[in-house]
């Protein structure tokens, strides 16, 4: 299976290193950017999420990816919603090369990022995928994916950017692809947009902190996303909505809004209908954004540069 449909392309500057460890190299936590292009049809999308890479007890990784998927169909309207999918990874031959495989155990194609080991191809009847993969440096990597066939031609190109040191890479791993990075706590929480009548945006200030966020907060102990949402929205601003009632929003890594050096991994949901609010609990003030007009502010990250950019609001002037 290896190097089978090489495809044309730039010269990989870094060569084949038998000491390079693929899996505690990619063991861990990394943001990913996709562009996606049908040529067919000149449609375009993008994803943006979280990919994690845990171990596995046959000393290989499991691939958890998800975040959201925007597409815009030529000649359709353009949706998007949340997404994920699963691989696993197993042991090859060296350590600088390990094989994926889908979750039901079909094999997918091989990883590497030297120069003879850093291409593959995949035949999925009746179009070939083509994959390149290229290590930039110890927090970055991308890989491109090119379908031809009689039933698709896409282009598909992501970059991925580490987030978090490996939590069990080896000692001495440093010298053999991980460099550690600087690794901010990180805070779990689910939040929901809440619209009212006019399509305004439900935004809310805790006690004792400045940015407006999200209703949400932290999962209790054997809560799911959406019934911490769903907890959340009642507790603070008196809205009840039924977990299996909320929509999947995406899911994001962001700066925490009031937590200095600290990440939220925050799963968002959307409440539907609109609604009426009321300050409850630690909740100290509440505030409907108009998206049609000037942002404030005093907005947190998650909204500023995940979820409001999916509503179609443009960034502030001096963001």
């Amino acid at each position: 299976m290896p190097g089978a449909g090489q495809d044309s392309g730039p010269d990989f500057e870094l060569r084949s290193d038998p000491h390079f460890e693929v899996r505690a190299y990619l063991l861990g936590d990394w943001t990913v950017a996709r562009t996606m292009l049908d040529r067919a049809t000149g449609s375009r999308g993008t994803f943006t999420g979280v990919v994690r890479f845990t171990e596995t007890n046959d000393g290989g990784l499991s691939f958890r990816e998800e975040g959201t998927v925007r597409w815009n169909p030529a000649a359709e309207a353009a949706f998007s919603g949340p997404a994920s999918r699963e691989y696993l990874l197993r042991p090859a031959a060296t350590p600088d090369t390990m094989d994926m495989f889908f979750p039901d155990g079909l094999p997918f194609h091989r990883i590497g990022f030297g120069t003879q080991d850093n291409q593959d191809s995949h035949w999925c009847d009746p179009d070939t995928y083509r994959v390149r993969y290229t290590r930039v440096g110890p927090a970055e990597f991308r890989y491109r994916w090119d379908v031809t066939g009689p039933a698709k031609d896409l282009l598909l190109e992501s970059v991925l950017h580490r987030v978090a040191t490996p939590a069990a890479a080896p000692a001495g791993a440093a010298g053999r692809g991980v460099v550690p990075a600087a690794v901010n706590p990180r805070i779990v929480v689910s939040a929901v947009c809440v619209f009212d009548a006019t399509g305004r945006l439900l935004t809310v200030r805790k006690r004792g902190t400045d940015k407006f966020m999200h209703p949400g907060g932290k999962p209790e102990a054997g809560e799911t996303a959406a019934q911490a949402a769903s907890r959340e929205l009642a507790e603070e601003v008196g809205i009840i909505v039924p977990p299996e009632d909320l929509e999947p929003f995406g899911s994001w890594l962001a700066e925490a809004a009031n937590e200095a050096a600290t990440q939220i991994e925050a799963t968002v949901f959307t409440a539907p209908g609109s609604w009426t609010a009321h300050a409850s609990a630690e909740i100290a003030e509440i505030r409907w954004l108009d998206l049609s007009a000037g942002l404030p502010d005093d907005l947190a990250p998650l909204l500023t540069d995940h979820v409001l950019p999916l509503l179609g609001v443009p960034p502030a002037p001096n963001s």
